[in-house]
């Protein structure tokens, strides 16, 4: 019942914008968000709606959690219950199978040169493959009717658990929780098993024993409780972060039927977005570790052993990665696209690699990403 009234009010909402016509719709646009309000991303897409509307762009009203959940976002901006939002892609493997394959290479992200930030760099990179290197995932959102106007990262994935991991052989048939498949198969190459329970069971998971670690970034410690359940955590390993994000999404209608100057100030807001959400993952989970170090929580770094060992995992993950969408989603020249989206990565390391602050990112992703991005042609074809 729930459900149907959200969808009837959401249903309400489009047919009243879309029967106003361009006029309307580019005064006010409707934002789904499956997060509540005072959550971590609405915080951000408030400054974002703010950003817009300084920058000369449309007036925004965000909806949290109330239109539309995450599940639902995409399929609800196809058929245009609202004009903008976050869609978490890999909910929908298939739809965005040529972005999904960027996404699923996040470990690439936390190895070989080892910076304090990597979801800075994933996030540089994947938008900058997705909007300017990839014709395939440009058409992608196209199809479902949407505009793709950036992504964002979270912080990279650490273990939190009931016993101390510091070498490989200390996951020796230790039972891990992961919420994808990179995840599991670094757990089983590490000879531990993985378990798939929802981020809700975690914590009674953990507080029964029926995990011994669950791999997730430090912010899930305050967000899920997790902090009552954790003895060790262990940093530095497995790495990888999550990066499958369309963070502004726009119904290709509303776009096009904004003026080219309402797109462009979107497109710089949309950079600034990206910074302000990447910015919030790094820092949350930079105040959850610190307050575990003050309830006597011990955090290990993970030892040279467990670290080559996810190194080599990650040199041969990519190749299974590049497989498996090509088997099962017909991506198309797969194993050039990883070589493309790893160069991608190293050059935003660089990019990144000292940046601390919201405004100094928001301007790089504008100048190496989005002021590249033509708003009287992008998503007008």
């Amino acid at each position: 019942m729930k459900t149907t009234i959200r969808h009837l009010f959401a249903a309400g909402c489009a047919a009243a914008l879309v029967g106003a016509g361009p006029v309307a719709a580019a005064e006010q646009l409707t934002f789904a968000v499956g997060f509540p309000s005072g959550s971590t991303v609405v915080q951000s897409l408030e400054t974002f709606v703010e950003k817009a509307k300084e920058y000369g762009g449309p007036e925004i009203k965000l909806f949290p959690l109330s239109l539309l959940d995450l599940k639902q976002t995409g399929p609800g901006l196809r058929d245009h219950i609202v004009d903008m939002g976050y869609v978490i892609m890999p909910y929908h493997p298939a739809e965005y199978a040529n972005s999904n394959l960027g996404a699923d290479l996040n470990m690439l992200a936390t190895v070989g040169e080892r910076i304090e930030a990597p979801g800075f760099a994933m996030t540089g990179a994947l938008t900058e493959y997705i909007m300017l290197d990839c014709p395939e995932c440009v058409a992608e959102f196209a199809r479902q009717q949407q505009i793709y106007l950036g992504g964002i990262s979270t912080h990279d994935y650490a273990l939190l658990c009931t016993t101390p991991i510091r070498e490989v052989a200390d996951l020796q048939g230790k039972k891990m929780r992961v919420a994808a498949d990179n995840w599991g198969r670094w757990a089983e190459a590490m000879g531990a098993t993985r378990v798939s329970i929802s981020a809700n069971e975690t914590y009674e998971a953990l507080s029964q024993g029926v995990v011994d670690c669950t791999v997730v970034h430090a912010a899930d410690l305050l967000d899920l409780q997790l902090m009552d359940v954790t003895k060790y955590i262990t940093l530095g390993v497995p790495g990888g972060l999550f990066a499958g994000v369309g963070a502004a999404n726009i119904n290709i209608d509303t776009w096009r039927g904004l003026s080219a100057e309402a797109r462009a100030a979107l497109l710089k807001a949309a950079a600034y977005n990206s910074a302000d959400l990447s910015n919030n993952y790094y820092l949350r989970p930079m105040e959850a570790l610190e307050q575990a170090r003050a309830n006597g929580i011990e955090i290990i770094e993970a030892g040279p052993e467990l670290t080559e060992a996810t190194e080599a995992f990650v040199a041969e993950d990519t190749a299974v990665i590049a497989e498996l969408f090509t088997d099962n989603y017909g991506v198309e020249n797969a194993g050039e696209k990883v070589a493309t989206i790893r160069a991608l990565v190293e050059k935003w390391k660089g990019l990144t690699r000292d940046v601390r602050d919201v405004e100094t990112l928001a301007q790089i992703y504008e100048e190496e990403i989005f002021s590249k991005i033509d708003p009287a042609t992008y998503g007008m074809e």
